[in-house]
C-alpha cells in the first residue's frame, strides 16, 4: 500500500531543498552588488567630507552637522542604485559576474568622479548644478568648458585620491570581505529600510530658511538627477491656460499699473513721472549717457557700510557726489538678463530674453536704445570678451546699437587677460577695454551718445594685469580697513578676488579721467551698477541680486543716498521719463515695462514687484513690497536686507498666485509676440 503521507513529506522536503538552493544561489549572486553598494555609499561619504574640509578652510561658520545628517541622502541614493545592481546581477549567469564586477567598478569610479565634479562646482559657485546645464547652446557650452578647463594642483590631487579611493574600496569590499549568504541579505537590509521609510531623495527645502543648509546636506548627484526630471514635469506652457482670465487676475493682484488689454498683459498706460530730473542742472543740449555694468560688483564689498568693508575706493568717492541707491536689485543671478532688464525692462522668456532668438526672431519690444536713436543718439557697446555669448550681440543689434566692440576689435598692442593652462582667456582686461573705447570714441563725430560698458575682469579666474602689484595693493588696503586678525583669513583666502576688484576700481578711475578730457563730459550722466553679486560666501536668497547703483554727473546739484529698494527694470522708465520731462523726448502712451521709475524715498521702503530668474532659468523667487518668496518659502525684508522667516498663509498664497500668473504670462507674451504691438496705440487713442 502506498504511503501517501510519506510521499507528500518527501515531495515537500524536495521542494524545501530546492527553494533553499534557489534562495542560496540568489543570495550568492547578490553578494557582489551588495558589497559594491556599500562601496558606493562610502565613496559618496568620502566626497562629502572632502567638500566639508574644502569649505572649512574658507568659511569659519560652516555647519558640520549638515554634512553628518546629509549622509542619510548618500545612503538612500546608494541603496536605490544598489537595488538596480542586484537586479542586474541576478539576471546574469554566473559566468558573466566577473565582467559585471569590472563594469560596476568602472561605474562606481565614474559616479565618484561625477559626484566630486558636482561638489567642486558647488564649492566654486555656492549653488549645486541642476538642469541649468541644459540651457546653453552648444557653442556656449564649449566656451564655458574652455573657461573651466584648468586644474589646480589641489584639484588634481583630489581627483587622483577620488579615483584611488573608489577602486580600493570596491576591491576591498568584494575581494577581502567574505559574507555568508544570509549575512548578505542582512547587509542590504539598512538600504531597504531607507528606501521604504526614508525615501525623499533630497531634503525638503521648505524646512530650511537658508539655502546653504539645504545645499550642504543634499547629495549633489541625486539632486542633479532629480532636477533634470523635474525640469520637464514643471515647465509652464501658456497654451494650457485661459490667458485673458489669467491676465485679468494678474492685473487685479498687482494693482499698481493701469494695464490696457488682457491680450497684451504686460502693456500699461505710461503715466511714469520724472523722479531724478530735479537733482540736475540741465542746459539746452541733450545729455550723454554712459553705463558701466561691472561684473560681480556687490554691496558686500562696495559702498558705505559694506559688510566686508569696501574695496572700491574710487567708486566710494564718486558715490559721495552722486545719487546712490544702496539697495538696488538686478533681476537675475548671472549676466544673461542684465541687458534686457536694464535697457528694455523686458520679461524673461524661457531661458532669458536674449535666448529667444533661438526660436528664429525676437518678439516686438521697445527699448531705451531705440528711443534715444530716434532722438539723434549714437549708441555704443564696449566689451572685452566674446559678444556672441548669451546672444548679447544679436540682442543689442535688435535694439538699434550702432557700434559693438568685442574681443575681435583690439589691436596687437593690447594684451588679453592671462590665459589658463589650456590657453583659454575670457578676453581683454578692463583697462584695455576702456583705453580702446577712447580710441574709438575719438573717431566718432561728437553728438549725443549712449555708451554701454560691460566689464569682465572681476570674473573667475581673477587674473588682473601685474597680479603681484595688485596683491600688494590688496594687503595695504586690508590694513586700512582695520580688519580684526581673527577675520583676516577670510580675505587672504580670497586675495585674488579682492585684488581684482581693486584693479577694476582703479581702471574705472582712469576711465573717468579719460572722459573728463573729452568734449561733452560736463553734459554726461553716468550709471554704474553690478550685473549680479560675487559668490564668495554663504548668502541669503536675496543677496545674490543685491548690487549698488550710482548715478553721477557733473550736472548734479547735490548728492543723496536712497535706501529704498529699486531694480534694474526701473532704469529704462526712469531715463525716458527724465528725457520726456526735460527734453521733450517723445515717449509712447503705452509701454510694456516690468519696472517703474526708481524709488527716491528718503527712508528704507520696499514697494516693488520684482520676479527673479535664477541661474537655472527657474522663476521661483519674487519680491512684492516688503515680502520675499523663495522656492515656496515666505520672508519679510528688513532695512538691512535680511530675510526674516514669515508665516502667513494668506500672503503666501497671494504671492504664489502672482508668481504662477507671471510665469504663465511671461511664457505667453514671449512665445506669441504679444509683449508689445505698435498698432495698439490707435486703440488707446480711440478710447481717449
Amino acid at each position: 500500500m502506498i504511503n501517501l503521507a510519506r510521499i507528500l513529506k518527501k515531495i515537500k522536503h524536495v521542494k524545501k531543498d530546492k527553494v533553499q538552493k534557489i534562495t542560496r544561489d540568489l543570495l550568492i549572486k547578490a553578494e557582489t552588488p551588495i558589497k559594491l553598494t556599500w562601496s558606493l555609499f562610502f565613496v559618496f561619504a568620502f566626497v562629502r567630507f572632502i567638500e566639508y574640509f574644502s569649505f572649512s578652510s574658507q568659511y569659519t561658520d560652516i555647519n558640520f552637522s549638515n554634512y553628518v545628517f546629509g549622509l542619510r541622502y548618500d545612503f538612500l541614493f546608494a541603496g536605490l542604485i544598489g537595488i538596480v545592481l542586484i537586479l542586474v546581477f541576478l539576471s546574469l549567469p554566473r559566468r558573466f559576474h566577473k565582467s559585471a564586477f569590472i563594469a560596476t567598478t568602472v561605474f562606481i569610479v565614474i559616479a565618484a568622479l561625477l559626484t566630486w565634479s558636482l561638489s567642486e562646482y558647488y564649492i566654486i559657485t555656492l549653488i549645486p548644478l541642476d538642469h541649468s546645464l541644459l540651457i546653453y547652446p552648444v557653442s556656449d557650452i564649449f566656451y564655458i568648458a574652455a573657461s573651466s578647463a584648468s586644474f589646480s594642483f589641489n584639484q588634481t590631487f583630489k581627483l587622483l585620491i577620488i579615483i584611488f579611493t573608489a577602486l580600493v574600496l570596491s576591491w576591498l569590499f568584494v575581494r577581502k570581505i567574505n559574507l555568508a549568504p544570509t549575512l548578505s541579505l542582512f547587509a542590504f537590509m539598512p538600504f531597504l529600510v531607507f528606501v521604504v521609510f526614508f525615501n525623499n531623495i533630497t531634503p525638503d527645502i521648505h524646512k530650511y530658511n537658508q539655502n546653504h543648509d539645504f545645499y550642504q546636506r543634499v547629495n549633489k548627484t541625486s539632486y542633479l538627477a532629480e532636477q533634470l526630471t523635474l525640469n520637464y514635469k514643471t515647465r509652464v506652457h501658456y497654451s494650457n491656460y485661459d490667458i485673458p482670465q489669467i491676465a485679468m487676475e494678474y492685473h487685479d493682484l498687482i494693482d499698481n499699473h493701469d494695464f490696457h488689454d488682457p491680450k497684451f498683459p504686460f502693456m500699461r498706460i505710461n503715466n511714469d513721472k520724472d523722479v531724478i530730473g530735479k537733482y540736475f542742472r540741465f542746459g539746452n543740449d541733450k545729455p550723454n549717457f554712459v553705463f558701466l555694468i561691472i561684473e560681480s560688483l556687490s554691496r558686500n564689498f562696495s559702498g558705505p557700510d559694506a559688510c566686508w568693508g569696501s574695496f572700491t575706493p574710487f567708486l566710494d568717492s564718486l558715490a559721495k557726489n552722486s545719487l546712490y541707491w544702496s539697495n538696488f536689485l538686478v533681476t537675475s543671478e548671472r549676466t544673461f538678463n542684465v541687458l534686457p532688464s536694464s535697457f528694455a525692462s523686458l520679461p524673461y522668456g524661457d531661458k532669458g530674453f536674449m535666448a529667444l532668438i533661438e526660436e528664429g526672431r525676437y518678439p516686438d519690444f521697445l527699448s531705451l536704445n531705440s528711443f534715444l536713436s530716434r532722438a539723434g543718439y549714437h549708441n555704443n557697446f564696449f566689451y572685452g570678451g566674446w559678444a556672441n555669448f548669451d546672444y548679447k550681440k544679436v540682442f543689442l543689434k535688435e535694439t538699434g546699437i550702432d557700434f559693438i566692440l568685442d574681443e575681435t576689435g583690439f589691436g596687437s598692442e593690447y594684451k588679453k587677460i592671462d590665459s589658463l593652462e589650456d590657453g583659454f582667456t575670457w578676453g581683454y582686461p578692463d583697462h584695455a577695454v576702456f583705453l580702446r573705447s577712447m580710441e574709438i570714441l575719438d573717431s566718432f563725430p561728437y553728438q549725443p551718445r549712449m555708451d554701454i560698458y560691460l566689464t569682465l575682469s572681476t570674473h573667475d579666474p581673477f587674473l588682473p594685469p601685474s597680479p603681484e602689484y595688485w596683491e600688494k595693493i590688496f594687503f595695504k588696503h586690508l590694513k586700512k580697513l582695520n580688519i580684526p586678525e581673527k577675520e583676516s583669513s577670510f580675505y587672504e583666502q580670497r586675495k585674488a578676488q579682492f585684488s581684482t576688484i581693486l584693479y577694476t576700481d582703479d581702471a574705472i578711475r582712469q576711465l573717468f579721467n579719460d572722459y573728463k578730457q573729452r568734449p561733452g563730459f560736463e553734459n554726461t550722466i553716468f550709471f554704474i551698477f553690478g550685473d549680479h553679486h560675487m559668490p564668495m560666501h554663504d548668502f541669503n536668497q536675496i543677496e545674490k541680486y543685491h548690487v549698488p547703483l550710482i548715478i553721477y554727473s557733473p550736472m548734479l546739484e547735490k548728492s543723496k543716498i536712497f535706501p529704498a529698494i529699486s531694480s534694474a527694470a526701473d532704469i529704462t522708465p526712469t531715463i525716458l521719463s527724465l528725457m520726456n520731462e526735460n527734453f521733450d523726448l517723445e515717449t509712447p502712451q503705452l509701454v510694456h515695462w516690468l519696472g517703474c521709475p526708481l524709488d527716491t524715498s528718503n527712508t528704507f521702503q520696499s514697494k516693488k514687484f520684482i520676479p527673479f530668474m535664477r541661474i537655472n532659468r527657474n522663476i521661483d523667487e519674487l519680491l512684492w513690497g516688503k515680502y520675499f518668496l523663495s522656492e515656496g518659502r515666505l520672508f519679510k525684508i528688513d532695512k538691512e536686507m535680511n530675510l526674516i522667516p514669515y508665516s502667513n498663509k494668506k500672503t503666501l498664497f497671494k504671492m504664489e498666485k502672482m508668481l504662477e500668473y507671471f510665469k504663465i504670462l511671461n511664457d505667453y507674451v514671449c512665445n506669441s509676440n504679444t509683449i508689445y504691438k505698435p498698432l495698439i496705440q490707435n486703440d488707446y487713442d480711440k478710447k481717449n
